[in-house]
């Protein structure tokens, strides 16, 4: 069982989100992973999902995320692109690449796509 402590030591700039989206990564990172599937990494898998959530949730707070598809300066306006699937969402972060990383070098886990 990781608790939020855990992923800041990973990335430090995490422990600027809010204690109750804190609990509520903590807890839909959980439910999305098998114990029984990422055995022995099982912590790891779970610390690195959760930091890829929590640099998501830093980077949306303004009401939009991900990468700036448009940028327009005269009368403001910005267009946000949306990832195709999970696999392009977690290649938008160290964290997510990281759990990707995991993920390639546990076979059960590959088998099939469940994390």
């Amino acid at each position: 069982m990781i608790t939020w402590a855990d992923v800041v030591l990973v990335d430090p700039t995490l422990s600027a989100v809010p204690v109750p989206a804190q609990n509520a990564i903590l807890a839909d990172t959980a439910l999305q992973l098998s114990a029984e599937t990422w055995e022995t990494k099982y912590d790891l898998a779970h610390k690195y999902l959760a930091a890829h959530c929590g640099v998501l949730y830093l980077r949306g707070q303004g009401g939009a995320s991900g990468a700036i598809a448009r940028e327009k300066v005269g009368d403001v306006e910005r267009q946000y692109s949306v990832p195709a699937n999970l696999t392009d969402s977690l290649a938008s972060t160290v964290w997510g690449q990281e759990f990707q990383r995991l993920l390639r070098g546990c076979l059960s886990a590959r088998l099939p796509l469940v994390v």
